[in-house]
């Protein structure tokens, strides 16, 4: 039985493989798609775990087909306990055809949708380590495990080494690999059909 986590500084997300609250803005991309991932520090969420009201940070997605057309825009909301875990909490999606909303397949919110946060990265990834990222039955169920804390991976945006990898299977059957550089973040999300690769990270 975990011990019940704190949450005293919720938005503060350090840890070294996803430190988001220095997060300006990642550029991902491959052939047929670009996403656009950044911060928003303004926008104020909070939800409640164990009884305390936490407040997440909060990070948007925009992606964009290879012609340029937005397809899809998510909030992403994230939360750091005391000892360094980093929760996921959900996700408002919109997806777009046409320049216009015209869904929101994939949206979940803890609270509404399930009452388990998800585990996206413990605070101190071993090989073996194993975790759910998201737990939303109906909607997905994921099933993380850290299979490597010693990549190194060259993308875009350079060479890094020392990355955690982890694999997630998801309920859908879909398999996809994160690599997560130290002080730099998510790097490459791998899947069967092609991977998102970082071109440029920016901090403030």
């Amino acid at each position: 039985m975990m011990p019940v986590a704190k949450f005293s500084h919720s938005r503060e997300i350090t840890n070294p493989y996803l430190p988001l609250t220095s997060l300006q803005q990642d550029i991902l991309e491959n052939k047929s798609e670009r996403v656009e991932r950044t911060a928003k520090p303004e926008i104020h969420k909070t939800f409640e775990i164990t009884g305390q009201t936490v407040e997440a940070l909060t990070v948007e997605d925009r992606e964009y087909d290879s012609v340029g057309n937005l397809t899809e825009a998510t909030l992403d909301y994230f939360a750091q306990d005391d000892a360094g875990n980093v929760y996921y909490l959900g996700e408002d999606v919109d997806t777009y055809k046409d320049g216009k909303v015209s869904g929101h397949s994939g949206g979940w919110l803890l609270g509404k949708d399930t009452k388990i946060p998800g585990v996206l990265l413990p605070a101190h990834p071993g090989v073996g380590d194993k975790f759910q990222s998201e737990n939303v039955p109906g909607i997905t169920v994921e099933d993380d495990v850290v299979v490597s804390v010693s990549e190194t991976m060259t993308v875009p945006a350079g060479t890094f080494h020392n990355c955690i990898k982890t694999k997630e299977h998801a309920s859908d059957g879909a398999t996809e690999y994160k690599y997560y550089a130290p002080g730099v973040g998510v790097i490459a999300e791998m899947d069967s059909d092609a991977g998102l690769l970082l071109k440029s990270h920016s901090t403030h």
